[in-house]
C-alpha cells in the first residue's frame, strides 16, 4: 500500500511518536508550575490581569494535553517494540504484511537503530524524492525509502528517484525497503549504478530482523555467564 498524503494530524502523531513518553510528563510538570506561579502574581496593571487570567485558564489544560501526549507516546513506543518482536518471530512475514504503512516505517527505523544507526524520520512530508528515513553511522548518512506494498512490486522509477536525491545530498548510499519485492528492471538498475544501493524485500527484512535478534540474545546469554 502506498503512503497517503501528508496532513497536519499525521504530522502531529509522528512528532508525538518520536517524543520519549517521560518527556511529556516532565514538560507537563514544568508548564503547570510555571502557570501556577503566573496565576498567583498580583495584578498591578491590565497586562498583569490578562496574564493572570490566561495562566489560570491554561494551568490545567496544557499540562493535561501534555500528559495525554505522553500516554500516546508510550502506547506508540509499545506498539513499535511489540511489532518488532512479532516480526522477529517465526510467523514474522505474515505480521509484516499486516502492518500499516506508518507501522512499517517505524519498524524499519527500529531495525536500523538496532543495527547501530542514528535515525531521523522525514516521513515523506518534504519534497525530497520520497525519503522516509535518514540513517547515519559515523560520518556517513544513508537515505531510506519504505514501500509497504503487499502486491505491487517496486519498480525502477522509485529506485532512480531516491538515487537522484542521494547524489544531490551527497549521501553515502541508499536503502529501499519493501514488504513485497522488486522488479527485474529495478534490480538491473542497481547492478549498473555506481551509487551504493541496497534493495531489501519483505522476506529478507524478516530474515535480517530474526538474525539480528538471535545475535542479540546470544550476546546477552554470553554476558550473563
Amino acid at each position: 500500500m502506498a503512503r497517503k498524503g501528508s496532513n497536519l494530524p499525521g504530522s502531529i502523531i509522528d512528532a508525538i511518536a518520536r517524543m520519549p513518553w517521560w518527556a511529556g510528563l516532565v514538560l507537563a510538570s514544568v508548564v503547570w508550575f510555571g502557570f501556577q506561579r503566573l496565576a498567583l502574581i498580583e495584578a498591578e496593571t491590565a497586562v498583569d490581569g490578562v496574564l493572570r487570567g490566561l495562566a489560570a485558564a491554561f494551568q490545567y489544560v496544557l499540562p493535561s494535553l501534555l500528559c495525554a501526549a505522553a500516554v500516546i507516546s508510550a502506547w506508540v513506543h509499545y506498539r513499535r517494540y511489540r511489532n518488532y518482536a512479532s516480526v522477529a518471530g517465526e510467523r514474522g512475514q505474515d505480521v509484516l504484511e499486516m502492518l500499516s504503512w506508518r507501522e512499517f516505517e517505524q519498524l524499519v527505523g527500529e531495525f536500523f537503530r538496532r543495527k547501530g544507526f542514528s535515525v531521523e524520520h522525514r516521513g515523506g512530508r518534504l519534497p525530497d524524492g520520497g525519503v522516509d528515513l535518514v540513517a547515519r553511522i559515523g560520518d556517513d548518512s544513508y537515505l531510506v525509502q519504505c514501500k509497504h506494498w503487499r502486491v505491487q512490486r517496486v519498480g525502477v522509477a522509485v529506485v532512480r528517484e531516491i538515487c537522484n536525491v542521494a547524489a544531490a545530498e551527497g549521501a553515502a548510499g541508499v536503502f529501499v525497503v519493501t514488504s513485497g519485492s522488486f522488479t527485474d528492471e529495478a534490480r538491473r538498475f542497481v547492478a549498473e549504478n555506481r551509487i551504493d544501493i541496497e534493495l531489501i524485500t519483505g522476506e529478507r527484512l524478516h530474515r535480517m530482523i530474526r538474525g539480528l535478534e538471535a545475535a542479540a540474545q546470544t550476546g546477552q546469554a554470553a554476558g550473563a555467564r
